[in-house]
């Protein structure tokens, strides 16, 4: 299985809940949500958003998972886009690639940016383009 991972970073400008309110919203017209879940443990706030999208061009699923978290007074996202593979040699043609920069085109507009630090931490990280 194919897999694209990202994360990004930013200063808390606005409330955790209002902005994975707005990716939801925002991807939920192109894809079914799967599952929402909050956790907070002391200052930490996360949240796991989950998606699921039917590609043509290969007729199989993609999945992006998303993970939200909040901790002093900064915000970070990790993007994972999975799956989509099909076929003996489970070729995703890049499903997996498009769905995890859908999530990640969302999260620019709303003020992040690519956390370089952790991307280098990541041997296996393939940053979307």
């Amino acid at each position: 299985m194919a897999g694209t991972s990202v994360k990004v970073r930013k200063e808390k400008s606005q409330e955790l809940r209002d902005v994975v309110k707005a990716v939801r919203k925002a991807l939920m017209l192109d894809a079914e949500v799967l599952c929402e879940h909050w956790r907070e443990i002391g200052e930490m706030k996360a949240c796991l958003l989950a998606f699921e999208k039917y590609y043509f061009r290969n007729g199989s699923y993609a999945s992006l998972s998303m993970m939200f978290v909040e901790v002093d007074g900064v915000q970070t996202v990790d993007c994972i886009g999975s799956g989509g593979g099909e076929g003996l040699l489970n070729l995703s043609w890049g499903a997996n690639r498009n769905f995890a920069k859908m999530g990640y085109e969302e999260l620019l507009k709303l003020g992040f940016e690519d956390d370089k630090e952790e991307l280098e931490k990541l041997s296996l990280v393939d940053p979307v383009e």
